[in-house]
């Protein structure tokens, strides 16, 4: 009878261990598939920009106004930039998908993301006298309480030669 009691203490351990490990494994694949989703809304937002011409890239500056106005995550994201510069803004540049520096998106998992754009102009580090557009994707988990920001992918364009 002891023997059978130990024998079942054993077991209920190791059952128990197996939960612990599923559970983790089941967190660990949906964080993975958020953040899969999410990079992937993101290069395709900056895959845009690259198809543009140097002189197109820019944010509609109405709506931008709009946006920093009513805002608060754009508006904190912003100040959190690890760049610092002039917006880019093109006047009358519509309600384009390359023109609105916020956008709730779709993700290929099902789930709703929230796309904040933010675009400067710098002085290129390598050359005087020319300047660098760098583009800045934020992507927030709507789906989650306080949509909290699950990646951020950023790229340079300049005018070229």
């Amino acid at each position: 009878m002891v023997e059978l009691v130990a024998a079942m203490l054993i077991l209920t351990v190791a059952l128990l261990a197996l939960i612990g490990a599923y559970s983790l494994g089941y967190y660990a694949i949906q964080s993975a598939g958020k953040t899969s989703s999410a990079g992937l809304i993101a290069q395709n937002r900056l895959e845009l920009y690259t198809s543009l011409s140097y002189h197109a890239i820019g944010l509609d500056a109405t709506t931008l106004a709009s946006v920093k106005a009513s805002d608060a995550n754009y508006s904190s994201d912003e100040s959190a930039l690890p760049v610092s510069g002039t917006d880019v803004s093109i006047t009358g540049c519509g309600s384009s998908t390359e023109c609105l520096p916020v956008q709730t998106v779709t993700g290929s998992d099902g789930k709703t993301y929230k796309v904040e754009t933010f675009i400067r102009l710098l002085a290129h580090p390598m050359v005087s006298g020319r300047y660098e557009k760098v583009v800045t994707v934020i992507v927030r988990n709507m789906s989650a309480t306080g949509s909290p920001v699950v990646i951020t992918h950023q790229s340079a364009f300049d005018f070229g030669t």
